[in-house]
């Protein structure tokens, strides 16, 4: 994996919302990770997007609004959330391998309690 991918990274860590998802929009990203670096525009960050999910580290697919997201796998490993702002991408309805359906491969999030969090079902009115 090129460093640039690793920076994309770590980068996305960063930007995620709390389940670990994001758009998957090279442009974007490129403007919201590497914008001081004009010479890594969409097209290097779509190479590093492709290295990240060769390598296992995210997650394409498509939401059930057919637009595209990533999920970064090991995302529960690297952030801990003291203050959860909520979720604001939807849940894979399909995985996207190189922008093509993939039935072979699964896209879910790791089930984790966040601190302080009300989980649904949890409180019982009288």
């Amino acid at each position: 994996m090129s460093l640039s991918a690793e920076r994309t990274f770590f980068g996305l860590l960063t930007q995620a919302d709390d389940q670990g998802r994001f758009r998957d929009q090279a442009a974007v990203i490129a403007g919201q990770l590497w914008s001081l670096r004009r010479e890594h525009g969409p097209e290097a960050v779509e190479d590093d997007l492709i290295q990240l999910d060769g390598a296992g580290l995210i997650c394409r697919y498509e939401g059930a609004d057919g637009k595209r997201y990533l999920h970064i796998v090991t995302f529960a490993k690297h952030q801990k959330i003291n203050r959860p702002s909520g979720v604001r991408t939807p849940h894979a309805r399909t995985t996207i391998s190189r922008f093509r359906v993939s039935p072979h491969r699964r896209c879910r999030a790791p089930s984790r309690r966040v601190p302080g969090a009300v989980r649904e079902g949890s409180l019982s009115l009288p």
